[in-house]
């Protein structure tokens, strides 16, 4: 998800604690600020990885949402976040709440994430492939609506936090269920459409009635989109052909990158004045025609690689949005 999301749950969660704490906690008003200090952070300290990004995108392509999103640092993050939180808020004789409040906040972020199109390597250390639920959007604005809502009517007074908190996060999960349920749906027409020959797979937009599909064959892969049960194919990418530039081109350590994070590539050639260009873009990050987001590699006339660049080719207000 976005940091905006994710820095709002980790404040409503933190109202789901305060909900769900022992009433005579709130004889201790800095407790309550370190529970809600542990949400936050909890809910953003996977993120924290970052900072990898100036090293170059390269680096923060192969390790964001990788080992700080893992099994590890599910326990690792509160390990080393809880103590430090305890100690600022003079809350010692509370450290297991804090903790696990902490964990609460770093497992819904996870899981938050692994229902997106971008994916995250969850499963580390046991497995380093990315797992992606394709359910919900970067941003989904019916969870930031209803998240920031429920936090506005709190701080007004008009329900306490024991009402409005739990009904929140019962309504999230309530909402993930129904956008799988959904997903589910569309996914099985999109597979009647094209038949059982090839693979297809969903990419959330911002409402639950609208989707992005591709379906993936042997030649090409098949794009669209889905408003309500109105099916538009879009364009049709093909794979192209595998010459010995394109082969050349697969040795470059940014390419292996690039594909390990993602299957699903448009790979084409072109022939330059001294040399060719290789462009690889992922499928996944399609708006209209276009395929923004991919790897180009530059080779001399001996296929020796000169050079790569990875990231986007658009304006960052523009869409796709990931």
């Amino acid at each position: 998800m976005d940091t905006g999301t994710h820095l709002l749950t980790g404040v409503t969660l933190g109202g789901l604690a305060i909900s769900l704490a022992d009433p005579a906690l709130f004889s201790h008003p800095t407790v309550v600020y370190g529970l809600c200090a542990a949400t936050i952070l909890g809910s953003n300290a996977p993120d924290f990885d970052a900072v990898i990004r100036i090293r170059g995108y390269k680096s923060y392509l192969r390790h964001h949402r990788g080992f700080s999103h893992s099994l590890l640092m599910l326990a690792g993050w509160p390990v080393v976040l809880a103590p430090l939180i305890a100690l600022a808020f003079h809350a010692w004789a509370y450290l297991i709440p804090i903790f696990l409040w902490t964990m609460a906040g770093v497992v819904f972020h996870v899981f938050l994430d692994f229902f997106n199109a971008y994916g995250v390597q969850c499963f580390r250390p046991v497995s380093r492939k990315w797992f992606h639920a394709n359910t919900i959007p970067i941003f989904d604005p019916i969870l930031f609506v209803l998240h920031a809502a429920g936090l506005l009517l709190w701080l007004f007074g008009v329900f306490g936090a024991t009402a409005i908190f739990p009904f929140i996060y019962a309504l999230t999960f309530l909402f993930i269920g129904c956008r799988i349920l959904i997903g589910r749906i569309m996914l099985h027409h999109v597979r009647r459409r094209y038949g059982t020959a090839g693979y297809s797979f969903l990419i959330p937009r911002g409402l639950p009635h609208k989707w992005k599909y591709v379906h993936e064959t042997g030649q090409a892969y098949i794009t669209g989109s889905i408003r309500g049960w109105m099916f538009e194919e879009e364009a049709i990418f093909e794979k192209g052909e595998q010459n010995d530039v394109i082969q050349a081109a697969m040795g470059n350590d940014g390419v292996r990158t690039f594909l390990h994070f993602t299957h699903h590539v448009h790979i084409s050639c072109q022939k330059l004045q001294n040399g060719y260009r290789v462009e690889l873009r992922d499928i996944r990050f399609r708006h209209g025609h276009n395929l923004p987001f991919g790897m180009d590699v530059t080779l001399d006339e001996r296929l020796q690689v000169t050079g790569d660049t990875i990231g986007w080719r658009k304006k960052i207000w523009e869409p796709p949005f990931a």
